[in-house]
């Protein structure tokens, strides 16, 4: 309702501006002129291109998403918040070139970011969907490729500008679209990866949160690169870039600790298979409650013949199917056990005892 009251006065009001234009000077040329040169004529010009704007962002949003989600919406304000306020700092550095070809190009920019965003959420909640249908596949598959389009197009402009005009306003804007660049191979090896575990049905792929990890690993090493690149760059040329600062040191913060985090993980899981017992059946028997805690499953052992051998159990371990070496109990130094394959796949998250905090010393020694 507030859209649609909004969107009538600023048509209103831009109809009547124009009419009185045209007739008052006679001709388009000199109406165009007349536009280009009266900031109040420009003002009412703006506001119309804003709330066009939001009605082709509106009419795409049903397209490719339907009706957002509540942490969607909540998102994307805390975005364009820290969004439009980092422009407003880069404003500082480029205020001799602020005109309106540089307020088209920030609309442009934001405009496409709050899509690179939404795509973001919306292959994120693939990880809590049951079910998916073919049409979300289908509009994710489209907005990737329109994304990933749309930023290399941005870039090559950005280049061109540049290796013209020399570093201005498009230097800003072509940095930006690399970082969108980025975001887009994320979320779309993401996606790959969601996809692919919904393939295998019930059964639990566990390599892909190993994937995960190193493809945000990645990610984050190349936006690092670009932030500090471009952090000197400006700083070269104009002097203290504020408006990356923020930005720079989020980057900079998750790319080493996930360098710790994977330090740790490997430490942690180097030959697990030695480093950490299997309990027994006798184990097993001593244990006030045998339910792992991560799975919420009983612990269990395959049964042994009693006619066997001394090395038995290890031989009759040896030969049983991966999933089922995957469910044999294993007991941390610190005295808890959990299942083999759910102590891996915790470990790759959290470098600590999923029930003892302070046993993170024991895991990693």
């Amino acid at each position: 309702m507030r859209i649609g009251v909004y969107g009538a006065a600023s048509t209103l009001l831009a109809a009547v501006m124009l009419q009185y234009v045209y007739a008052r000077l006679g001709n388009f040329f000199a109406a165009g002129v007349y536009l280009a040169k009266s900031n109040a004529c420009l003002l009412v010009l703006l506001n119309f291109g804003v709330f066009v704007t939001v009605v082709l962002g509106k009419g795409l949003q049903r397209v490719f998403f339907g009706p957002l989600r509540a942490v969607e919406v909540e998102h994307l304000y805390e975005r364009s918040w820290f969004a439009v306020t980092e422009t407003c700092l880069a404003m500082t550095v480029f205020r001799d070139t602020f005109d309106v070809p540089f307020l088209a190009a920030f609309a442009a920019l934001l405009f496409v970011k709050i899509f690179h965003w939404l795509l973001q959420d919306r292959v994120e909640f693939m990880d809590q969907a049951a079910q998916l249908n073919t049409i979300f596949h289908a509009r994710v598959a489209v907005l990737l490729s329109f994304l990933w389009a749309a930023d290399a197009m941005f870039i090559v402009h950005a280049m061109r500008v540049t290796l013209r005009d020399g570093p201005g306003t498009w230097l800003l804007f072509g940095f930006e679209y690399t970082i969108l660049a980025c975001t887009v191979v994320a979320v779309a090896g993401r996606y790959l990866l969601n996809l692919a575990e919904s393939r295998m049905g019930d059964e639990p792929w566990e390599e892909k949160s190993v994937y995960l990890f190193y493809l945000e690993l990645a990610i984050d090493f190349v936006k690092l690169t670009a932030y500090v690149s471009f952090f000197l760059l400006l700083l070269m040329l104009h002097g203290l870039p504020l408006h990356i600062i923020r930005d720079l040191y989020v980057t900079a913060r998750s790319f080493f600790r996930r360098c710790g985090d994977l330090r740790r993980y490997r430490r942690a899981t180097r030959d697990m298979e030695q480093r950490y017992p299997t309990l027994d059946h006798a184990d097993l028997a001593a244990m006030a409650d045998s339910v792992c805690v991560v799975c919420r499953e009983d612990m269990t052992l395959p049964p042994v013949p009693d006619a066997a051998g001394p090395n038995a159990r290890q031989e009759a371990r040896a030969n049983e199917p991966h999933a089922r070496h995957h469910h044999l109990p294993k007991r941390l130094p610190c005295g808890h056990a959990f299942h083999f394959r759910c102590l891996r796949s915790w470990l790759e998250r959290q470098q600590s005892c999923p029930t003892w905090y302070v046993c993170i010393a024991g895991i990693s020694m």
